[in-house]
């Protein structure tokens, strides 16, 4: 099985590095994971595009073509759980138009329901405040605040990775793009093409970045979906608690693999 994982937004490779740790303590995987470059992360330029959506699906597809043949689930969390949406609005497409869709979809903690309902995505209109948000983040003397307002237990997370966590952040020239990709609008138009598909979403007791009250939302919008509330688990689980996030994930490989 494949698995295709996807960061959110301001992140990269970083976000999944306790979680990749952990996989190398485990005699037998049952999956092999796949981390797209995606442009505009870790570093990586972003291209210009007239759809601003064409450069991550197609970093996406790049990724999935080689194996397009093989059993894939594919995992996003936050935008880029949104990221999938799109993508799956859009049929799956690949390259060749290769017949291909995933076993499973995972989204986690995804942006996309509750855009109308909270104050975050509507102060991030100006692009302005989006690029001084981004600079805080990035801001070495504001970790210590970002960490409590982002994670329960922070010194759970080696300081490495939690430094690098916020490095990456100055690293995004995605980050304010994400804002204007992802707006009530898009929202309505891709729910109104998936509202019947059978996603699973996954979200956390203590969820505080997208707050598991608005879950209701996603259920009214998607009445064949499956809801997974994680109990304890806060929006980065992957960092905080990598060995729960390994047996979680490979309980719904296992699951879709019977």
């Amino acid at each position: 099985m494949n698995v295709l994982m996807l960061h959110g937004n301001g992140g990269g490779r970083t976000r999944f590095l306790p979680f990749l740790e952990a996989l190398q303590d485990k005699q037998a995987v049952p999956f092999r994971v796949h981390l797209p470059e995606l442009p505009g992360f870790d570093g990586r330029t972003l291209p210009e595009s007239a759809d601003g959506w064409v450069p991550f699906i197609d970093a996406l597809q790049r990724t999935v073509a080689p194996l397009w043949k093989e059993p894939w689930i594919v995992y996003g969390h936050g935008i880029g759980g949104s990221l999938l949406l799109e993508w799956a609005a859009r049929g799956w497409a690949l390259p060749d138009s290769a017949d291909w869709q995933p076993q499973k979809v995972l989204l986690h903690g995804i942006i996309g329901a509750s855009l109308e309902h909270r104050f975050f995505p509507k102060l991030m209109k100006p692009l302005l405040i989006r690029k001084t948000m981004q600079a805080l983040i990035a801001w070495p003397p504001m970790r210590p605040v970002w960490e409590k307002r982002l994670f329960l237990q922070p010194e759970s997370i080696p300081e490495t990775v939690r430094k690098q966590f916020f490095k990456d952040y100055a690293l995004c020239a995605a980050f304010p793009v994400f804002f204007d990709l992802i707006t009530p609008a898009w929202y309505r138009e891709v729910q109104q093409k998936l509202q019947y598909e059978a996603f699973n979403f996954i979200g956390g007791s203590r969820e505080r970045v997208v707050a598991s009250k608005y879950l209701s939302l996603w259920k009214n919008d998607f009445p064949n979906a499956t809801f997974d509330v994680i109990e304890d688990w806060d929006h980065f689980p992957m960092l905080e608690d990598p060995g729960g996030f390994y047996e979680k994930l490979t309980a719904y490989i296992l699951h879709e693999q019977a």
